[in-house]
């Protein structure tokens, strides 16, 4: 396939602007998705209930901030989300100097970002459920990495992949700007698919959490939990994949003047 010229002339330039998007939209991500991920699996297993581990997450977070980014909870965040935006933007680069077409280009990021966010989401999610565990610390049954698997991918799917179309759709159906449009498809559909991957989040954390508990106890915990589970794992998101995912396109748009 033929390389675009002004591209094959700055191709390290373009993967700089790469890494430093994906380096400055995790950092502004990761902090508020360290504790609202904590809090939730602290609340699902009856640690803390989701309230007070949301301000006490917080309070350390701006009252003690250099503290906060040394731990591992801090780590695993920014590794994980750092790798997933940096996925996602070096196969759009190289797509676009290779001249993919648009669908297939949409199929190479989802299985990029999909592989690598799905391995370490579970590596993290494996990490926090025993950090902040009540139960001695196990491996995790076969059926929650599954769970995990599943929600990250219904993520992924979501936010990288649909918001494309959908902001197409809504410049093609109602005239909405094509930066208004992809601003609102990439704040829209990760938020939206939550209520979707939420119950799959909460039985993936049961099923480590209760091993022995029965299929009504199971839909009862999430029948209690969802609602509140929803709109933290929203609010998480929104941040995850929304504010960061504008943010990084917004340094990604650098590239212009490199």
């Amino acid at each position: 396939m033929e390389i675009k010229k002004t591209e094959q002339q700055r191709p390290w330039a373009l993967y700089g602007v790469d890494v430093a998007a994906a380096a400055t939209s995790s950092a502004m991500v990761a902090p508020f998705i360290a504790v609202v991920d904590r809090s939730i699996i602290e609340n699902a297993n009856g640690k803390t209930p989701l309230g007070q581990g949301l301000v006490q997450g917080f309070k350390t977070v701006f009252t003690q901030p250099l503290k906060f980014i040394r731990t591992s909870q801090f780590g695993l965040i920014y590794g994980l989300y750092f790798s997933t935006y940096i996925s996602a933007n070096v196969t759009d680069t190289t797509t676009e100097r290779y001249n993919v077409p648009e669908g297939t280009a949409a199929w190479y990021k989802f299985i990029a970002t999909s592989v690598v966010n799905m391995g370490l989401c579970i590596y993290k999610d494996r990490a926090f459920t025993r950090m902040f565990g009540v139960t001695a610390t196990r491996a995790l049954p076969t059926l929650t990495y599954f769970c995990f698997a599943a929600r990250d991918a219904l993520t992924i799917a979501a936010s990288f992949n649909a918001p494309v179309y959908f902001a197409q759709w809504l410049n093609r159906e109602y005239g909405v700007t094509q930066h208004d449009a992809r601003v609102t498809a990439q704040l829209v559909c990760p938020a939206s698919v939550q209520f979707l991957s939420t119950p799959i989040h909460l039985l993936g954390l049961d099923l480590y959490n209760r091993p022995e508990a029965s299929v009504a106890q199971r839909t009862g915990l999430i029948r209690r939990e969802y609602f509140k589970s929803a709109l933290a794992r929203i609010g998480r998101i929104g941040p995850a994949f929304g504010i960061g995912g504008v943010g990084n396109s917004y340094f990604r748009s650098f590239r212009s003047n490199v």
